[in-house]
């Protein structure tokens, strides 16, 4: 699915808030029919219908207010970083290193938009393990990464957790007389696979190994093929899949804790300023510096 553009998810904003096409051709100063492509045209990526016409105007479908509710979301984040003054602006090249569960969710087009509307700053991107993470830190290879706090010697900037969920592909019906389908991501003892099964195996949850994986890739590839069940944190999530719990027999999985690990102990603006826009993307809490500054 292609992703929306700002002014798509703006018209339908406009749209929704103000009741009618003519009224947010008016509040834009767009042309009715651009204003109704542009939701048609989101309508097919999103491939459900967001407004329904009555003779009055429009209103929001179900799907329409769930869109509606993300893109607001959208704007008031891009609407933020647009708030930045010039004395606030950095410059420079960021390094910045994240694990591979946050590089298949919506961080990377979060940081693309950060590029593009505060264009004094480069990123580059490095994906790996935690603990690879740490080597590109000590040896000033990146300059902030985000990662686990466990296989992090260092202290973090900001530290947060996120609980793991159990997922599988929305049509899947899971047998609970028979074991549960497990798609495992790496080697059972990386990536949180030994504190799963130490899970299951305190529930009696019996499982058996359906699929292995050290790429979420294939993850992904496997749980939406509905070969079985896995385990991600809500940044993973994806339209394709269901979230399981406790009314499918499966117990509650332990939360993971996950920090912005600085290079530096005075980080330069630019690392800063990136620091901030994950902040509000990702509603992290603040250091305890940040809110006496």
């Amino acid at each position: 699915m292609h992703l929306p553009n700002v002014d798509q998810l703006r018209s339908l904003v406009t749209v929704a808030r103000s009741g009618s096409i003519s009224a947010a051709s008016d509040i834009l100063h767009r042309s009715q029919s651009a204003i109704s492509i542009q939701i048609k045209q989101l309508e097919e990526q999103m491939g459900v219908r967001l407004l329904s016409r009555h003779s009055r105007g429009v209103v929001l479908t179900r799907e329409g207010e769930v869109v509606v509710g993300y893109a607001s979301r959208v704007l008031s984040l891009l609407h933020e970083l647009m708030q930045i003054s010039d004395a606030d602006l950095a410059s420079g090249t960021v390094r910045f290193g994240m694990t591979e569960e946050y590089s298949v969710g919506r961080l990377p087009h979060l940081l693309r938009q950060f590029v593009e509307m505060q264009r004094t700053i480069e990123i580059e991107i490095v994906v790996a393990e935690t603990a690879r993470l740490e080597e590109h830190l000590n040896e000033g290879r990146i300059d902030l990464a985000l990662g686990t706090t466990q296989y992090m010697s260092r202290a973090p900037h900001i530290r947060w957790k996120t609980p793991l969920l159990w997922v599988a592909n929305k049509y899947l019906d899971l047998d609970r007389g028979k074991p549960l389908p497990l798609v495992l991501i790496g080697e059972g003892d990386r990536r949180w696979g030994w504190q799963v099964l130490a899970t299951l195996e305190d529930a009696g949850v019996t499982w058996r190994q359906v699929y292995s994986t050290t790429t979420f890739a294939s993850v992904f590839a496997a749980v939406e093929a509905g070969l079985g069940v896995t385990y991600l944190i809500g940044e993973c999530l994806r339209p394709s899949l269901r979230v399981l719990g406790e009314a499918d027999g499966l117990p509650p999985l332990p939360a993971i804790e996950f920090g912005l690990f600085c290079r530096d102990e005075t980080p330069e603006r630019s690392v800063l300023a990136l620091v901030k826009v994950l902040q509000t993307a990702l509603q992290l809490p603040y250091a305890a510096k940040d809110a006496d500054a």
